[in-house]
């Protein structure tokens, strides 16, 4: 998700697991116009980061760059173009649903309430690994309607989203 002020794009949320990273629009990395940000997609999940590489996830807001237990990632790999064949929309605050921009775009799948991707890996499959109650195979995301489309904050309000800020720089 990317925050304007005034029609000038200020920040950008990056999904991630149960909660994910919000960053200076300015200090992201841009494709060759430098204007789209770059976003880099961990291999066999749904979490997206601002930087390739090895990305750990174990510890809420704090994505460490050596593997502990619950590890992404992410490659260059080959470019994709999401704008090849996006749809978009607007959320209509008063009647809580999508709106498309063009007439006859779908909008039934926004409206899933179910979670998308894989189940979670039962504790006794051996590759399902836990720390303090954490499991590294989860479930997959929920939906967009499910992602507080109203927010004030940049990021969606959970348990983990606790001292989330904007931040400044790359890395820790």
């Amino acid at each position: 998700m990317i925050r304007f002020e005034n029609g000038v794009p200020k920040a950008m949320w990056y999904s991630q697991h149960a909660n994910g990273e919000a960053f200076k629009f300015d200090i992201l990395k841009k494709d060759k116009s430098g204007k789209r940000p770059l976003s880099f997609s961990a291999h066999g999940s749904h979490a997206l980061y601002p930087l390739p590489g090895t990305h750990d996830h174990t510890l809420p807001n704090l994505n460490l760059p050596f593997p502990l237990l619950l590890v992404d990632e992410c490659d260059t790999g080959p470019i994709y173009d999401p704008l090849l064949s996006a749809y978009f929309y607007a959320f209509n605050t008063s009647t809580k649903k999508p709106e498309p921009y063009r007439a006859g775009d779908p909008v039934g799948f926004l409206m899933y309430r179910g979670r998308w991707g894989d189940e979670q890996y039962g504790d006794q499959d051996k590759r399902q690994m836990q720390l303090a109650g954490n499991r590294k195979f989860v479930g997959g995301p929920t939906g967009p309607m499910d992602k507080q489309l109203e927010r004030k904050e940049l990021w969606p309000e959970s348990k983990w989203s606790k001292g989330q800020k904007v931040r400044g720089w790359l890395g820790l």
